[in-house]
């Protein structure tokens, strides 16, 4: 099989009070064969940051972790589109 057999596509927009706790329970899972896929929609706050501090705490999901950024804010369905390319 070509690939993970879990891919998981989370949208960033203003989740900084909420991004470590997010990630932490997606890294804390036990599947080994999944991808996590964040894409940030321009996000005015440190999300991202945060996302990538709290990654340092599992450095064996970092193969595992695509981070892309929006050209532009564009909202839920560009992003999930986004996700899915």
């Amino acid at each position: 099989m070509d690939g993970p057999s879990l891919s998981i596509i989370v949208p960033v927009y203003a989740a900084e009070p909420y991004m470590e706790r997010c990630a932490r329970s997606l890294f804390g899972q036990t599947p080994e064969d999944i991808e996590y896929i964040f894409i940030d929609d321009c996000s005015p706050d440190r999300s991202v940051d945060v996302l990538l501090r709290t990654l340092e705490d599992y450095p064996a999901r970092r193969p595992q972790v695509k981070i892309h950024r929006m050209p532009r804010n564009s909202g839920q369905a560009a992003v999930h589109v986004k996700g899915l390319e």
